[in-house]
C-alpha cells in the first residue's frame, strides 16, 4: 500500500510503563489482551470507567523492557493519574515521555479490515516503531528528534482520513461520553471479549450481547465551524449526539460524531449550523425503537 509523506503529529502523547508487573497491570486495566501481546507487537485498546465509558482510546506497543501507550496528548496527565491509583503494591512505573512522539502517514486509499485486528502489523528500524492501523494509516513512534518534521498538510490529511474511515480518537473534550461500541472499538479489535475482567467490562459485554447500544458513529458535513465535544440537536431541540473529531474544509467542517440511531434521518444542527449526514457507520434500518 502506498502512503503519503510522514509528519510529526502533536495530537498524540506517550506514556512509558515499566516494571516487572507492567503486563499484568495493564491487562487488568485495559480492554485488550495485553497478556498475549508479544514483544515488538502492538494493539489498540480503551481505558474505561466502571460504567463502561471510554476515558481514552489508545495504541499499546510492547517493547522488550517496557510498554508504550499512545493516546491524545490532552489526556496524558489524566490517564497517568488514573492508572497510578491502581498500581498500589504492583511493581509498575508510569512516565510521560516528553522527548518522544508520534508521526503519521496516510494511505492513498481507505482500507477496512473484515475482522477485528487484535494485533497490528508492527516493524522497527533504528528505534522507530511503525504500526499500521486497521484503516491503513501508519503511526511511527520514536524520539521526536528522529521523527519526520511537522507538516500541516499531512496532519490535516491524516485527520481527514481517520474521520472518513470512521476511526475516532477521544480527547479531553469527549472523555467519558461514550461506551466502546458507540465508537466501534469492538469492530477494529480494541475490545477483547474473552480476556477477562477490567474496569467497565460488565457494561461493555452486556451492551455487546444484549444489543443495548443505541448510539453510533456518523460522518457528517456541517456548514460552519464546530469543535470536539459540542452537542448535536434535532429539530425538536433534543440533544441527540456530540462531535468527536472534526477537520475544517474551505466553507464547512467534516466531522465524525456519535448520534442516536433514531436521529439518523432527522434534521440535525450543531451550534445552529446545519448538518448533512454523509455516512452512518451503523445501519439505521436494522435499529428498532432506538
Amino acid at each position: 500500500m502506498t502512503h503519503t509523506a510522514s509528519s510529526l503529529m502533536p495530537y498524540f502523547g506517550l506514556i512509558r510503563v515499566s516494571g516487572e508487573d507492567r503486563v499484568t497491570f495493564l491487562h487488568n486495566q485495559l480492554s485488550n489482551d495485553i497478556n498475549h501481546l508479544h514483544t515488538n507487537h502492538a494493539c489498540l485498546a480503551t481505558y474505561n470507567t466502571a460504567k463502561g465509558r471510554v476515558i481514552a482510546n489508545m495504541l499499546v506497543l510492547n517493547r522488550d523492557n517496557d510498554i508504550i501507550i499512545l493516546t491524545s496528548a490532552s489526556l496524558i496527565d489524566t490517564l497517568q493519574k488514573k492508572l497510578q491509583i491502581y498500581i498500589m503494591r504492583s511493581k509498575v512505573k508510569l512516565e510521560i515521555m516528553t522527548d518522544w512522539g508520534a508521526a503519521v502517514s496516510v494511505p492513498e486509499t481507505i482500507s477496512t479490515a473484515s475482522e477485528p485486528q487484535y494485533v497490528l502489523p508492527t516493524s522497527q528500524t533504528n528505534q522507530i516503531w511503525s504500526i499500521t492501523l486497521p484503516d491503513g494509516s501508519i503511526i511511527q513512534i520514536g524520539q521526536t528528534s528522529q521523527l519526520p518534521p511537522f507538516n500541516a498538510e499531512v496532519t490535516e490529511s491524516w485527520k481527514l482520513h481517520e474521520i472518513t474511515s470512521g476511526n475516532p480518537w477521544i480527547s479531553k473534550e469527549t472523555t467519558e461520553t461514550c461506551v466502546a461500541q458507540m465508537l466501534n472499538q469492538q469492530l477494529i479489535g480494541a475490545v477483547h471479549f474473552k480476556k477477562g475482567c477490567y474496569p467497565g467490562q460488565e457494561i461493555i459485554a452486556r451492551a455487546q450481547y444484549r444489543g443495548q447500544v443505541k448510539r453510533g458513529l456518523a460522518l457528517m458535513e456541517i456548514n460552519g465551524s464546530v469543535s470536539a465535544g459540542k452537542p448535536i440537536f434535532d429539530n425538536h431541540n433534543e440533544e441527540v449526539g456530540l462531535i468527536i473529531n472534526q477537520v475544517s474544509q474551505q466553507t464547512s467542517t467534516l466531522a465524525l460524531a456519535v448520534i442516536k440511531h433514531s436521529a439518523a434521518e432527522s434534521e440535525l444542527k450543531c451550534e445552529n449550523n446545519i448538518i448533512a449526514i454523509k455516512k452512518c457507520f451503523f445501519n439505521p434500518a436494522n435499529i428498532e425503537n432506538s
